[in-house]
């Protein structure tokens, strides 16, 4: 039977209430390792606001269990990431660690969790590696590489009619994997794909990037993996060369799950035409949604709109209390119950976990394109 764990995550606040005296003896102990520093901040603000969230609706507990969290400043950072989680298993000893949302951090953490035998509940890293790598204490929500890329080129191909392409990518695991995700089922499908260009997190100007590519001739899209403040920047300095729509070119600059909601916003103008895939669309009509965005707004301002960021965070939460309100106590009974979840609805779709811990459920990747106003415009693509 399908089950919004939205409507749960309200009612556990009656349900649960003769429990309360009994909840504050058993604790369910959940950490959260997020950039809070660094050019990914954005994601530990905008997490914390959709986790703090999550446990307002569950703060009479789960099961007579009530939710412990603890939150850990991991800067994007493969060193920091591993260094915080080996103290947050010594002095907090988590029945779960819920991060990290950068790939190469999250690949440093995974085996120390694993060996610790410690779930690793992951909302915002696409690397391949993650899954493929045989651990059987990760699960993931977010779309890896190829959930998202293949889309976007097939999207590319068939319904834009994309027939040349300029990938643009950051140098990490996520980066490749994505540029790689796009590339080979555009090549396959007959797209011919007229440069890869990668970029490291400190560059700031991408002239000279807009320059070359402005010199390769006519381009049908440029898929851009990159972080906020980049891909602000890169398709800044793509209008300017007047190679995308917002620039008055002909190409389409199309992106992955990487942007939370407002990039549109911070680009301006040259972000009209961007098409994108977010695992969170607040135009959906889904009540699960739409309560989540009035809850939302209550607690942070009638003028906020969620992110993806925040619903993937919030999401976990559920997830967690979900595998409580199963009977899960700690973290081996925890990983059994996520294995055998099917199906459930939470705000950015639903959840089904495959033998690798992977989402399998694409019905959380949802394409927008950015109209000239430049608010979203909900594709009915898949």
């Amino acid at each position: 039977m399908k089950r919004a764990l939205w409507s749960f995550a309200i009612a556990a606040g009656f349900a649960a209430a003769p429990l309360a005296v009994q909840a504050q003896d058993k604790v369910i102990r959940v950490g959260v390792v997020m950039p809070i520093s660094g050019p990914a901040s954005y994601f530990g603000v905008m997490g914390k606001e959709g986790i703090d969230l999550a446990l307002d609706q569950l703060k009479a507990g789960v099961n007579g269990y009530r939710l412990q969290v603890q939150y850990e400043d991991s800067a994007c950072s493969p060193l920091q990431a591993t260094n915080t989680v080996k103290r947050l298993l010594d002095q907090f000893k988590p029945h779960i660690v819920i991060g990290e949302e950068c790939s190469d951090a999250t690949l440093a953490i995974a085996p120390i969790l694993e060996q610790a035998k410690v779930v690793q509940l992951n909302a915002g890293s696409v690397t391949m590696k993650l899954t493929e790598s045989g651990y059987k204490y990760v699960f993931r929500i977010f779309p890896n590489a190829e959930q998202q890329s293949n889309p976007l080129a097939a999207v590319a191909y068939n319904t834009l009619k994309a027939r040349t392409a300029v990938i643009l990518y950051e140098k990490t695991n996520a980066g490749n994997d994505n540029a790689d995700g796009f590339e080979k089922p555009f090549v396959a499908m007959g797209g011919k794909v007229l440069a890869r260009i990668d970029f490291g997190r400190d560059v700031n100007d991408f002239t000279a990037i807009a320059t070359r590519i402005a010199s390769l001739g006519k381009i049908d899209v440029l898929p851009t993996f990159g972080l906020e403040g980049q891909q602000v920047r890169l398709s800044q300095a793509l209008a300017q060369a007047r190679i995308v729509k917002g620039g008055g070119g002909s190409a389409v600059q199309m992106g992955s799950i990487w942007l939370p909601y407002g990039y549109d916003q911070k680009a301006g103008q040259s972000s009209e035409g961007y098409v994108r895939i977010v695992q969170f669309d607040p135009t959906e009509k889904r009540k699960v949604v739409q309560d989540f965005i009035a809850a939302f707004r209550a607690k942070y301002g009638a003028d906020k709109v969620p992110t993806h960021i925040n619903a993937h965070a919030f999401d976990a939460i559920l997830l967690v209390a979900e595998a409580v309100r199963r009977g899960a106590t700690d973290s081996e009974s925890i990983r059994d119950r996520f294995s055998k979840m099917k199906d459930v609805e939470v705000t950015t779709g639903k959840i089904t976990f495959d033998a690798k811990g992977q989402n399998s459920d694409l019905s959380v990747v949802h394409f927008v394109e950015t109209q000239k106003d430049l608010s979203w415009k909900g594709m009915n693509w898949r």
